[in-house]
């Protein structure tokens, strides 16, 4: 540290960085005096002008000040981060500097995990165990619920409950590892979520087999593309589906609608507040027959047992056309929800109340009908685009006897949709790519900007815990402002930073897909992580492979790098010390320009290394402009490091062709305009190097696209090959030159 390299002038600055270096290299150091005796040992060879130390004489020190805190596992590891790997001699200076500059995980404490057992088996015994028991508990009532029958909306857990779990997660993990994840609370609630009524299949049900080299997992696709077209059958009048519950599409797209609309009609509210009220009513009615059934002829004691309840009731002749009756002896236990009425009475019940709640309007709306179309369409943005007016008509609503103004937390009860929500605050500027092909790309969102992603399941979902990481915008989810809070329960109605609502066409968010990753893993890898922890892999994909383009989301799947070889491959990897990361350009197709870069760090998160990527995109869009697009992913290993691949691909376009000369022998087909290449002339399972497809995840639609995918690494050959962008091969080693990383 006394090195002209490193320079620091205080004393306190300097235990503080061997403070930082010892414990962000994952080592325990209990006591402030071993601090002092690092900076003594660097401080004598400095003095000597020796400029490294030998790896033996390093191991050495650490392990005395560390004593079973550390492996040679561990080091080599971490040498190999900081890119002193192979050598008998270790340049202590790249040491120190490396760990410091690992700005983006700054740690305050000492991490759980690497103090003594007793310490590490308390917290597992008393802090951790809980938690997974209560997680365990939500999802024991969830499936209960399920299974009972409830109503769509009561099944999951509620928003407010799914917070606090959340929270505590993130704080546990932040004792444990030094760096929060929500691994654990995210897998329970991608479980949960396939009971939201909205999941037409679980992924363990679809058919899937592997290539016999690993290279590509094929999945039956005839599932997921079946299930988009299967409507309901239930019987239920247009006048009654408001009645106790809401319609779960809004918004500006189909996953739009994790906030549901608070302003209506008076009409509406009535249908949706009071309905809800009576049909509890009708409930507790049920359950007090019933009760009274139960009282007369089972004995108390026997009340909890189905089979004796429902025995006993089956011998009486009388009452057998009552509801309650017939439920106890379907069910053999008391009503607890209105959605499990038989369908028949809940819809005679529903339109009776939609009758009788039906009033006329109290004065003319026509005024107000845009703006309520506005906020259930556009929900967190501005009445045409001007926060004044949106106010203005915000006030009217409010004071109009025709409208009503719900509460957020009234409304999430009927809302089906759940989610996680964690926050982040942006390190480096979103790019926008603009229409015009001769405008530099545009920034949506500065550094420094406050961010949300929101968590949510996928309900056609081609793999693992499936899930969606949607940005956040248009209303309040910082803890500061809680449930009771005016700006939470306003909630869209004040949209809150509006332009945090960001398309998902030709923005590719590369620090949102990194930042999702970091935080569905643990800290480390799999070596110390905590029961239930495992690791999460994240994309985001190219407009062409996308249907949503008005809604950012990422597409989060749980995998690893080595699940998946292609995403692992390595040919002739780098290490840049600018970065912190190793590069490496993997050549995927026969032609140079199908490859992609591959940047393996230890910080993904850092500045440097996140400025780098950014660079790189931007420098393609200043080339190609809306010409080039990009499918970028972000893959955890086990041991700690992630993997971010970069793959700057063709814009793949769909066009009319005549019926039966198509994909599937329909009346389109796909094609890279680059270079003139058509789908259907190529043997390919899938057109599009996405997120999926491009690591070797692959839907087939149909039994000659499965035989095709499990020929293995040589479909993604092909695959890379027909989305190569002509010409990205070269721009990419030309701008890493630019950026100092010069590439063989």
């Amino acid at each position: 540290l006394a090195t002209e390299r490193l320079n620091p002038e205080e004393e306190v600055l300097r235990q503080r960085c061997a403070e930082v270096m010892l414990q962000a290299a994952n080592y325990h150091c209990p006591y402030g005096e071993h601090c002092a005796h690092l900076i003594k040992a660097f401080r004598q060879l400095a003095e000597k002008g020796c400029d490294t130390i030998s790896k033996q004489d390093l191991t050495k020190v650490l392990c005395r000040l560390c004593p079973g805190a550390l492996s040679s596992n561990r080091l080599d590891a971490l040498l190999e981060t900081i890119g002193q790997d192979g050598q008998q001699r270790v340049d202590y200076a790249v040491f120190l500097r490396r760990i410091l500059s690992s700005s983006a995980f700054p740690v305050e404490c000492t991490p759980v995990k690497l103090l003594s057992e007793q310490h590490r088996a308390a917290f597992l015994n008393e802090s951790w165990a809980p938690f997974v028991d209560a997680v365990h508990r939500q999802k024991e009532l969830v499936y209960r619920r399920k299974a009972s029958g409830f109503s769509p909306h009561e099944v999951l857990p509620s928003h407010s409950t799914l917070s606090l779990l959340t929270e505590h997660c993130l704080a546990l993990t932040k004792r444990w590892h030094g760096h929060a994840n929500v691994s654990m609370v995210y897998e329970a609630f991608m479980e949960m979520a396939e009971l939201d009524g909205h999941s037409p299949y679980a992924f363990k049900d679809v058919p899937q087999k592997r290539s016999a080299d690993g290279y590509v997992r094929v999945l039956d696709g005839q599932v997921r593309w079946r299930s988009f077209s299967r409507s309901p059958s239930r019987r239920i009048s247009v006048s009654s589906r408001l009645v106790g519950r809401m319609k779960q599409t809004s918004g500006e797209s189909q996953i739009d609608n994790l906030q549901l609309p608070t302003l209506m009609w008076r009409r509406d509210a009535l249908l949706l507040l009071v309905g809800e009220r009576v049909q509890r009513f009708l409930v507790r009615v049920v359950r007090w027959k019933q009760q009274r059934l139960l009282s007369k002829f089972v004995a108390r004691d026997d009340w909890g047992d189905a089979t004796i309840v429902t025995r006993t009731l089956q011998q009486l002749s009388e009452n057998q056309d009552s509801v309650a009756f017939l439920f106890l002896v379907q069910h053999g236990r008391l009503l607890e929800s209105y959605g499990q009425l038989p369908e028949e009475v809940k819809w005679k019940a529903d339109n009776y109340l939609a009758e009788a709640l039906h009033k006329p309007e109290l004065e003319n709306t026509e005024e107000l009908s845009p703006f309520l179309e506005h906020c259930s369409k556009h929900p967190g943005r501005a009445f045409k685009g001007c926060a004044v007016q949106h106010k203005l008509m915000l006030l009217r609503s409010m004071a109009s006897p025709s409208v009503r103004v719900l509460w957020r937390s009234d409304v999430e009860r009927f809302t089906q949709h759940r989610y996680v929500c964690v926050p982040w605050t942006r390190v480096v500027p979103l790019l926008f790519a603009p229409a015009c092909s001769d405008s530099s790309p545009q920034i949506l969102r500065p550094a420094g900007a406050l961010e949300l992603t929101r968590f949510r399941k996928n309900a056609f979902a081609y793999g693992e815990s499936h899930g969606l990481g949607q940005s956040g915008g248009g209303c309040a989810e910082s803890r500061h402002w809680p449930v009771g809070s005016l700006m939470y329960e306003l909630g869209t109605l004040l949209c809150v930073d509006e332009s945090a609502k960001v398309p998902n066409h030709w923005v590719t968010d590369i620090e949102k897909i990194i930042h999702d990753c970091l935080i569905l893993c643990p800290d480390g890898g799999l070596e110390n992580a905590l029961p239930g922890e495992v690791l999460h892999d994240v994309g985001q994909n190219p407009v062409a492979a996308s249907s949503i383009g008005l809604t950012q989301h990422t597409q989060v799947s749980k995998a690893s790098a080595q699940d998946f070889p292609l995403m692992a491959e390595r040919r002739s990897p780098k290490w840049f010390e600018s970065i912190g990361a190793w590069l490496d350009l993997i050549q995927v197709g026969n032609d140079a320009d199908a490859f992609f870069l591959s940047a393996r760090s230890r910080f993904p998160l850092a500045a440097s290394f996140l400025k780098c990527l950014v660079d790189l995109r931007s420098g393609f869009l200043k080339t190609f402009g809306r010409a080039v697009d990009f499918n970028v992913t972000c893959h955890p290993t086990a041991e700690g490091e992630y993997i971010v691949n970069f793959a700057p691909v063709a814009c793949i376009r769909r066009f009319p062709v005549a019926r039966g000369n198509g994909f599937l022998g329909g009346n389109f087909d796909l094609e890279n305009p680059d270079i003139g290449t058509r789908f259907t002339e190529q043997q390919l399972p899938a057109a599009f190097v996405d997120s999926s497809s491009g690591k070797g995840n692959i839907l087939a639609a149909c039994e000659e696209f499965w035989g095709m995918a499990l020929a293995g690494r040589p479909v993604l050959v092909r695959l890379y090959d027909f989305n190569r962008k002509p010409g990205s091969h070269a721009l990419m080693l030309s701008l890493l030159a630019d950026l100092g990383l010069c590439m063989p």
